[in-house]
């Protein structure tokens, strides 16, 4: 369990790493653009004064773009955290079934599935939010192909109505349906 938290954690600091870089590149493109332009006109055709306020303009720009990546940077905590809460609270038959599931999801899934099946439900993960549906609740499930390989899963609820894209593979996604299946038998299922 530890292990796949450092996972979760290692993607995090490279997440972290990735925006700051990106935003970094834009914010010394804009300035070396801007300040270039700046620099070739010179002070003798600008004026010192007009120069001077095209210089600052360029820092402060470039400035103003670099803290652009702190909001990025801690929007993205909340997300990493919620899978954190989750994984914790797993049984040791929860942890193994993720573990497998983790090893044939792409790459991009690693670590960060689209759902984690506990014992008595599952808990769906969208950018900023958790959805868990209990398994009893459950009253039926399909599942139909997306674009680019990917499955839409729908789990209606006795109350509620669930769709998500999955970039899971089928056999997972199958696996999450029999594990549902065998803790709820009136679900009913229709596969493409």
């Amino acid at each position: 369990m530890e292990e796949f938290i450092q996972n979760i954690k290692y993607r995090k600091g490279v997440g972290s790493l990735l925006i700051l870089g990106f935003v970094f590149a834009i914010a010394a493109g804009f300035f070396f653009l801007t300040a270039s332009e700046t620099w070739a006109l010179g002070k003798e055709k600008l004026g010192e004064e007009r120069y001077d306020a095209r210089m600052n303009d360029s820092y402060q720009y470039a400035a103003f773009l670099l803290l652009m990546a702190v909001p990025m940077i801690l929007a993205m905590n909340p997300f990493f955290n919620s899978y954190i809460k989750v994984i914790k609270t797993l049984s040791k038959t929860a942890m193994e079934r993720l573990q497998l599931q983790n090893e044939t999801a792409p790459f991009f899934n690693r670590y960060l599935p689209g759902y984690i099946a506990k014992d008595k439900s599952v808990v769906f993960f969208k950018f900023l939010k958790t959805t868990e549906i209990h398994f009893a609740d459950i009253t039926k499930i399909s599942l139909t192909r997306g674009s680019r390989g990917g499955y839409f899963l729908h789990i209606k609820t006795k109350s509620s109505f669930y769709i998500g894209l999955m970039g899971e593979k089928l056999p997972n996604l199958l696996l999450l349906i029999e594990q549902i299946k065998e803790a709820n038998a009136s679900v009913t299922v229709t596969l493409p």
